[in-house]
This record gives C-alpha cells, structure tokens and sequence, in this order.
C-alpha cells in the first residue's frame, strides 16, 4: 500500500510538473516573439560555437546548458536551447559576420530576456528595496554568469567563494575580520534577499525578527529571552543600537561591536 501511494504522490508531481512546463513554454515562446529580431531564424547553437568557443566551453558547465525547451513557431517543429534561448534567433547574426549588437539580444544590456523565464525577480526587482536592475544602472551577468559555473543550481554564488558576488561590490564587508559572524559563512542570502525587498538593506526580515532567527537557539541560551529583547525592541533592531553595530564582523568584539 505504501508503495502504491508512493507511486501516485510520483504520477501527481509529474503531471503538475508537465502543466507547469506547458504554461512556461507560452510565457517564453510569446518573450521570444517580442525581441527576436524581425526575420530573423534560429541556426543552433553549434553555429554559434564556430565563433563563440570559449563561451561554448564554459557553457557545458553551466545550469542553463541541461535545458532544453522545444517550441513551435507558425505551426513548424523548433528546438530554441543554449545561446538562442537568451540571445534570440542568430541567423542575421550570422549573415551579418557578427559583431557586438549585431542583430544579437545582449542580456547584459537588456535584462527582459532573462526576465523572459525569471518572472518571479523581475516582481522582486519592483521592490522598494532592490538592486537597480530596472533602471539599467545593473545588469543580471554582473551577479551571474550565465555561461559559466556556478556552486549551487539557481544562484549567483561562485567557485571561489560563497560571497564573492556579493564582495564585487560590497568590499567594506570582505573582511577579514578578528570576530566573523557566522552566518557570513552561509552567505549573504542569510539575511538578505538580493533581488529585492520590502525591507530596508534588502533584508528577509525587519529589526530583530531577523536576529532571532538564529540567536533563539540553544546554543544561545540569553538572546531570544524576554529580558533581552525586551528592551530592544521598541528601539528598533538590534545593530540600530549601541550594540551589535559591526553585524558582518569585528576587529575589535567578541559580540560584534565597535
């Protein structure tokens, strides 16, 4: 009986799944309509690698090389995965001998062709705390790398180090520092939502909602009672204060003061 529940647990995800899938094929054929080139027709990524060979060879690493999407286009059968997922069809392009610009989607000028599958950061991006996407004063690729390897599916983490997207810019909160919050090691995305926020700093939680997370566990046995925060709350959160001011890290306090 167990296995046979199991088994319809399995067939229920997979047909939501494949409804899923059905209704992302639609929002992408129609983001795909928009800002393809007019008249332009899809040649395959082995005809970008001709040229394209390091971003070719860096993109078999990637989390975007494993999709595939197969669509249709004026009742015709199409396979659009790999580079004209993102850059739209190539074959002016191509004709054209290439060239930055040249009849191409540049994504790290124009984000709606990641915004094409990424619906749910573009809602994010209209925030009102967020990176300045939108607005054109960022761009996706300077946090991801679309090519390349990342550390975990789906994030802008990367090979070097958990943070190091984030320390690009951020280089105040490299440290190193004396006393290192923990949870820097776990990566900004802790107590951040980089995309965007209803928080002010683009935090996850407001004042010391966000502390306590964390610091009501055993190992902190004093934090998360009523006799500490009692008194803090109503001052807002707890590096507002006097207190934990140096929240990413210390040179000169075991509690993250300065």
């Amino acid at each position: 009986m167990k296995n046979k529940n199991l088994f319809l647990i399995i067939i229920s995800v997979g047909f939501i799944g494949l409804l899923s899938s059905c209704k992302d094929l639609e929002v992408l054929q129609h983001a795909l309509d928009e800002y393809t080139v007019p008249g332009a027709e899809y040649v395959g990524s082995e005809t970008c690698a001709v040229c394209h060979e390091k971003e070719t060879r860096d993109f078999k690493l990637s989390t975007h090389q494993r999709i595939a999407i197969p669509l249709e286009k004026d009742g015709k059968a199409t396979k659009v995965e790999g580079c004209e997922m993102c850059h739209g069809a190539g074959s002016l392009h191509v004709d054209g001998g290439g060239g930055k610009g040249n009849h191409i989607i540049n994504p790290s000028k124009d984000p709606k062709a990641c915004m094409a599958c990424h619906t749910d950061k573009e809602a994010q991006f209209k925030m009102p705390f967020r990176h300045p996407v939108l607005e054109g004063r960022m761009s996706c690729t300077d946090c991801h790398s679309p090519h390349g390897q990342e550390v975990r599916p789906w994030s802008a983490v990367s090979v070097e180090n958990i943070n190091e997207v984030c320390f690009k810019c951020h280089k105040d909160q490299r440290g190193p520092f004396v006393v290192e919050h923990p949870a820097l090691r776990d990566g900004c995305t802790t107590c951040h939502d980089v995309h965007g926020s209803i928080n002010d700093k683009m935090l996850i939680a407001r004042d010391v909602t966000l502390c306590l997370k964390c610091h009501t566990q055993q190992n902190w046995p004093t934090v998360g009672n009523t006799a500490h925060t009692s008194s803090r709350i109503n001052a807002g959160a707890c590096w507002s204060s006097a207190c934990h001011v140096a929240v990413h890290g210390s040179n000169f306090d075991d509690h993250l003061r300065n």
